[in-house]
C-alpha cells in the first residue's frame, strides 16, 4: 500500500493540485503590514520556532488574501525550508514537502493562461510553459519540493516506480531556464546541474553535465551560497574531488549569513550543514 500511495502522491500533485477546494474569503486585514512583518522575521528566523511564527504570518495573508502571491511562493519557500532543515522523519518531511508543492501550485495558478490550461485538463509541467518570470518562485520551489520529496520519502523501488514522473519534471527545469537561467543567482543553472548529479545514469545523470551547470551557476551566484553548498554536496562527493569539497564549504562557512545574498534562514541551514559535511570528512 506505500507504494502506492506514494506513487499517487509524486504524480505532479495532479491528484491533488493546491489550488482545489480554495475559497473566497471576504475578511478584511493588512496585508501589507503582515508582508512587512514576515521580512523582519525572515531577518530573524534561525530555528525551527521562528520559521514556524514566519510561516503562520503568510498563512494570515492568506487568511485575507487567498491569491497573494508573494504569500503563496513565500510559503512554498519555507515549508521546503522545514521539511529540509527542521524535520527529522519521513513524514514529517512528507508533509511539509507536499505543502509546499500545494502552495507553489496556488501560487502558479495565479497566471491567468496557466488557470486556463490546468482547468482544461493539461498537466502542470506542461501548462508551465505559459508561465513567466512573475511566476518562477513558484516554479523554482515547486520543482525542488517534488526533487526533495522523491528523494527523502520514497525507497528505492518507489523511486524506480516514480521515473517517468521524475522525468516530467525536468520539463520545470526546461521553463525556468527558457524565462530566465541566471535568476536569483543561477537557481535554473543550479537546479539542472544538481537533476544530472543526484539521478543514476539510468534515469538521465550524468557528471559531466552537472559540472557544467554548477560551474554556469557559479559565474553568476558568486554571492549566493546555495550554489557552492550544493555542488559541494552532490558533486564534489560522487566525483571524489575533495579538494574542492573543502574549497567549496569552508568558503559557504567563511560567509556571513547576514549579509550574503540567500535569505537568512537559509544561509543558517546551508552553514550548519556545511559543518557537519567538513566534520565528517576531516
Amino acid at each position: 500500500m506505500k507504494i502506492f500511495r506514494s506513487t499517487l502522491l509524486v504524480a505532479l500533485c495532479e491528484a491533488d493540485p493546491g489550488w482545489k477546494g480554495i475559497k473566497d474569503i471576504d475578511r478584511k486585514g493588512d496585508v501589507s503590514g503582515l508582508i512587512a512583518q514576515a521580512n523582519r522575521q525572515i531577518a530573524d528566523a534561525d530555528s525551527k520556532e521562528k520559521l514556524t511564527d514566519l510561516i503562520r504570518t503568510y498563512e494570515q495573508v492568506l487568511e485575507i488574501e487567498p491569491a497573494n502571491y508573494e504569500a503563496l511562493w513565500s510559503l512554498g519557500r519555507y515549508y521546503l525550508l522545514m521539511g529540509m532543515a527542521y524535520s527529522d522523519s519521513v513524514k514529517t518531511k512528507e508533509e511539509c514537502y507536499t505543502k509546499a508543492i500545494q502552495m507553489c501550485e496556488r501560487g502558479m495558478y495565479t497566471n491567468s493562461g496557466f488557470k486556463k490550461l490546468v482547468d482544461e485538463g493539461t498537466p502542470i509541467c506542461d501548462a508551465a510553459s505559459v508561465l513567466t518570470i512573475r511566476e518562477i518562485e513558484a516554479m523554482d520551489y515547486w520543482y525542488s519540493s517534488v526533487a526533495n520529496r522523491f528523494s527523502e520519502c520514497m525507497n528505492t523501488v518507489e523511486k524506480i516506480l516514480n521515473t517517468r514522473d521524475v522525468r516530467g519534471t525536468k520539463k520545470m527545469l526546461g521553463h525556468m531556464m527558457a524565462i530566465n537561467p541566471a535568476w536569483a543567482g543561477g537557481h535554473p543553472y543550479c537546479l539542472v546541474a544538481t537533476y544530472y548529479a543526484v539521478l543514476p545514469s539510468f534515469m538521465g545523470g550524468d557528471l559531466k553535465k552537472a559540472s557544467e551547470f554548477f560551474n554556469k551557476a557559479d559565474e553568476v551566484g558568486t554571492e549566493w551560497l546555495y550554489v557552492r553548498f550544493l555542488r559541494a554536496k552532490f558533486l564534489h562527493t560522487k566525483t571524489g574531488n575533495r579538494e574542492a569539497f573543502r574549497k567549496d564549504l569552508e568558503w559557504v562557512l567563511a560567509q556571513d549569513p547576514h549579509k550574503a545574498l540567500s535569505p537568512y534562514p537559509w544561509n543558517v541551514y546551508f552553514q550548519r550543514e556545511t559543518k557537519k559535511m567538513l566534520d565528517q570528512n576531516k
